[in-house]
């Protein structure tokens, strides 16, 4: 049965994991008539200095206006 992964680069609370797991539930039954029982989500956090994007980490200062450029 359906297994869904899903990788976020910031942490999450406990209550957003909740609601991702029981709307992702929820979608994939509306979707595909799959028993909720059937259905698991797998969430993954990865620290920010793990992640990049155009040559830089998202917990470099300037992540939000480098990551953006159009070269290097």
């Amino acid at each position: 049965m359906p297994v869904i992964n899903v990788t976020v680069s910031k942490l999450i609370t406990r209550e957003q994991k909740e609601k991702l797991i029981f709307d992702l539930t929820s979608r994939t039954y509306e979707s595909l008539n799959i028993p909720p029982e059937k259905i698991s989500v797998v969430i993954n956090e990865l620290p920010i200095d793990n992640i990049g994007r155009g040559g830089y980490t998202e917990n470099h200062p300037y992540f939000d206006e480098f990551s953006r450029k159009l070269s290097m």
